[in-house]
């Protein structure tokens, strides 16, 4: 017969001991995940701006996307329904920015006074806004809505 001899096992007898090195790696990966989500984040990471902050920020206005905060001025908007295009003007009194969007606006747009747009500003001065937020009136008043039968054909040219 034949016999086998099992080898000794000697104990590990490496730089670290192994609770360390799992800990260590536990720690290297956590970290790395860490790093990764922040980083995402401070990319979709926009900053609401007054108008007086967007003036003072000069060129570097127009090379980052940035939200920027306004009361609508009386009088300065247009709306095309055929193209989807809207443009309009913010102030807050001092300044004026006018303004570009192509979309859909939101349906408390015309009877808000405060508006957020989020875009680029262009070379030309214009805003060229990718997403418009309305802030809806502080105070409701179910006087002011204009209720309509639903059998009533409603009035969708916008044009002034």
């Amino acid at each position: 017969m034949a016999t086998v001899s099992v080898p000794e096992v000697k104990p590990d007898g490496g730089f670290l001991p192994r609770q360390t090195k799992i800990l260590l790696g536990a720690f290297v990966i956590l970290g790395a995940l860490g790093f990764f989500i922040f980083s995402s984040l401070q990319g979709n990471q926009q900053y609401f701006l007054t108008l007086a902050e967007m003036k003072a920020k000069g060129d570097l206005a127009t090379k980052q996307a940035v939200r920027v905060g306004g009361n609508l001025a009386p009088n300065t908007t247009h709306i095309n329904s055929k193209d989807v295009t809207a443009e309009f003007a913010l102030t807050d009194g001092a300044n004026m920015l006018p303004v570009v969007y192509k979309g859909i606006l939101p349906d408390t747009f015309e009877k808000s006074t405060q508006v957020i747009a989020e875009g680029k500003l262009g070379n030309d001065g214009v805003f060229h806004a990718s997403l418009v937020l309305a802030k809806c009136p502080s105070k409701y008043d179910p006087s002011k809505i204009e209720w309509h039968d639903s059998a009533q054909a409603g009035n969708l040219d916008y044009k002034p």
